[in-house]
């Protein structure tokens, strides 16, 4: 795992590369005209271009870089519908680019040689003709697949996941996060609170209190350093308990065993007493932020996030308390699902769909089959009808485990007759 990774994207020289790379992308001619959101274009960016870097990496090093929402605009597709391709400001542009420079080499070496897509060295071309001498081997059942909405529909927590395997740099990630989340599509309606359910929502917080209290109060009276037995000492010999056997048959329970399970009963519950009154204050403080959290709108991927957070702090400390766990199930249902979807038109977004992928990757190659992608296009290679029908089902299981669903439109099995059309080829 990498640390300090944020300096090395901040670095100058390397946000000199980003600069060029991004500038490559646009035709001369256009650069006067190749504007964001912000009105910059490369030609303005241009003009003071050690200035706009210098102070780029002072931003980011600083952690004063904000990146602004970007605009969008219709892209039709070649099979009809529209792709909304994202237009960033010059500086986010350069920012991203400067990112995906220091975090390609993390995972370049684990991606497999079946992902083809926007990978250094890997081409179009390549991919067709892999695929071509892979059928030309015998592997004429062919999986042609197609991910539905694949760039729109990435789950940002799980993405999040899968960085923190090779980032160890909480700036950086932090970094990350704000871009996943200036580019939101699909996050859903912003939700917000009327004062009923805010009054509503503020009475099962003070639920939630009233029940912690009262359940360590009753665990303070339980939890007592002397013998609870309901008779005296000297009268032990005349009684005796009972209790139920693994057959469902009575027995005796003689008092030194019951003292035995007393002795532990208490030694546990007076550890759990200690533990459970040091964290109270805390209990209190999460039950109050919970409280407040719920009066505010909870429509951005920030806050769902902060409102999840909570559920892990208070959601532990409410199974003390029925009434705070109500509290979680209610924190948790307004959280709502992770943000989802990545720019198209963004620096970053095809790296980060290749480590989104990766384990598609994984599932597929792993299994046995003969696997090439390229971005959110696939194709399985097999030796006959059974195997073809075995691989689409475990490429929907991969998928499924990657929040992902098969386009059941473009997605088909085709025979040795048909020909393959595949990034624009034809593969007989």
């Amino acid at each position: 795992m990498s640390e300090r990774l944020l300096e090395q994207v901040a670095a100058p020289e390397n946000l000199l590369a980003a600069w060029r790379a991004v500038r490559g992308n646009i035709p001369h001619y256009r650069r006067q005209r190749a504007s964001g959101p912000d009105g910059v274009s490369l030609a303005d960016f241009e003009r003071d271009l050690h200035t706009q870097l210098s102070a780029l990496s002072d931003m980011l090093l600083r952690g004063r870089y904000k990146p602004v929402p970007p605009a969008f605009f219709p892209l039709p597709k070649k099979g009809g519908g529209q792709r909304m391709l994202a237009v960033l400001p010059v500086r986010d542009r350069v920012a991203q680019r400067a990112a995906q420079q220091v975090l390609e080499p993390l995972w370049e070496p684990a991606f497999l040689p079946c992902s083809f897509g926007f990978r250094p060295g890997c081409s179009i071309e390549q991919a067709v003709a892999h695929v071509h001498g892979l059928r030309h081997k015998g592997l004429r059942w062919v999986v042609d697949g197609d991910i539905a909405a694949c760039f729109d529909s990435l789950d940002h927590d799980l993405l999040a996941s899968f960085l923190k395997h090779r980032i160890g740099d909480g700036r950086l990630l932090a970094l990350l996060q704000a871009w996943l989340d200036a580019g939101v599509m699909q996050a859903g309606p912003p939700q917000s609170l009327d004062m009923g359910a805010a009054s509503r929502l503020r009475s099962v917080s003070s639920l939630a209190r009233r029940g912690l209290d009262w359940v360590l109060s009753a665990a303070a009276r339980d939890i007592s350093p002397f013998p609870t037995s309901p008779f005296a000492y000297g009268e032990y010999e005349e009684e005796e308990k009972v209790h139920k056997n693994g057959d469902g048959n009575v027995e005796p329970v003689s008092y030194a065993e019951e003292m035995r399970q007393g002795t532990i009963r208490q030694i546990a519950g007076g550890g759990l007493l200690l533990g459970v009154n040091l964290l109270r204050p805390a209990a209190g403080r999460a039950i109050a932020r919970a409280g407040s959290a719920m009066k505010t709108v909870v429509g951005s991927p920030a806050s769902r996030r902060l409102l999840k957070k909570g559920v892990v702090v208070s959601g532990g400390l409410a199974g003390l308390a029925a009434a705070a766990a109500v509290t979680a199930y209610l924190m948790h249902r307004k959280a709502g699902r992770a943000p989802l979807g990545v720019l198209q038109g963004s620096p970053l977004s095809p790296l980060l769909a290749n480590i989104y992928l990766h384990p598609f990757d994984q599932s597929l190659t792993q299994a046995g089959y003969a696997l090439a992608r390229f971005a959110d296009d696939w194709v399985i290679l097999c030796r006959d009808q059974d195997q073809a029908e075995k691989a689409f089902n475990e490429a929907v299981r991969a998928l499924a485990r990657l929040r992902l669903k098969v386009n059941p439109q473009k997605t088909r099995i085709l025979s040795p007759q048909d020909n393959l059309e595949w990034l624009g080829a034809v593969i007989k």
